[in-house]
């Protein structure tokens, strides 16, 4: 097979899980075509590795991920995180300073686990996160107080989530305003989220940085997103496209759509472009 590309990066949350986040039998078969046509199929999330496993396991193939908003490039055949680029713990602080004088559900993500507050998982609906309990359940670490755990030992950290109230975009607004003047990256992957890594970090940096890895040029990449924080991925590749469901902002002139999230938008995408051009 003479295949035009070789890399596939998909998001996750929107992408390649559907709206329960769940992989459907169809989408999951498509993946499984690619990988066993040895196209790199690479998911490149805001989650974690610790919030990807239950994914992941499903598709031996799979060896390339790129996680935490770029944060870390992760080798599931060699278990090793290929490349990680960190906030340090006075960075960290200096966040901390400001959202802890807020109504936030926050997250730090510490060699490639997620940790959070032991009673954030009693408020899910007050943020709008009723879909993602098995996340906030089953795969963070839950401590009693998220503050004083993390200064009690202070580490590097790949990516801080946070979640405001539904419908309280000042809260949100007023911590977007106080860290701009830090080093930092901030993004959303959803309404009343915001997303922190550090400077320069990005899914589409990481994209870049795996394709010299890999000697896959951008022109052989294809990159399917939704959200905000997959912009820079879809500008990095050399054909990308936006899920039905995507923010307005992702659907450019000329840019492919592919039917949403529900209805096997990763499966059409990996159909058109891989398998009838192949």
């Amino acid at each position: 097979m003479d295949k035009k590309y070789r890399l596939i990066a998909l998001d996750m949350d929107g992408t390649l899980l559907n709206s329960q986040k769940k992989i459907t039998g169809k989408t999951a078969a498509a993946v499984r075509w690619a990988l066993e046509q040895g196209i790199q199929v690479v998911p490149a999330t805001g989650r974690c590795l610790g919030q990807m496993e239950m994914y992941l396991n499903d598709f031996p193939q799979l060896r390339y991920c790129i996680l935490s908003n770029g944060a870390v490039l992760y080798d599931r055949l060699e278990r090793r995180m290929m490349e990680s680029r960190l906030m340090e713990p006075e960075t960290v602080e200096r966040i901390l300073t400001v959202i802890e004088k807020e109504d936030v559900l926050v997250s730090l993500f510490i060699g490639n686990r997620s940790f959070m507050d032991r009673s954030a998982a009693e408020r899910l609906e007050a943020f709008g996160l009723e879909h993602f309990r098995r996340v906030f359940t089953d795969c963070a670490v839950r401590v009693e107080d998220l503050y004083g755990f993390y200064r009690l030992s202070p580490l590097a950290v790949e990516k801080i989530s946070l979640y405001f109230p539904k419908g309280d975009m000042a809260a949100g607004n007023r911590v977007r305003e106080s860290l701009r003047v830090l080093p930092l990256t901030l993004t959303a992957s959803a309404s009343g989220n915001l997303e922190i890594t550090g400077r320069g970090v990005s899914k589409g940096a990481a994209l870049v940085r795996l394709g010299g890895m890999l000697g896959v040029s951008g022109q052989e990449i294809i990159a399917v997103g939704d959200s905000g924080n997959d912009g820079e991925m879809l500008r990095a590749a050399g054909f990308a496209v936006a899920m039905g469901n995507a923010a307005a902002v992702l659907k450019t002139p000329g840019r492919p759509v592919a039917p949403d999230c529900d209805h096997d938008g990763v499966a059409w995408v990996i159909h058109r472009f891989l398998q009838e051009c192949g």
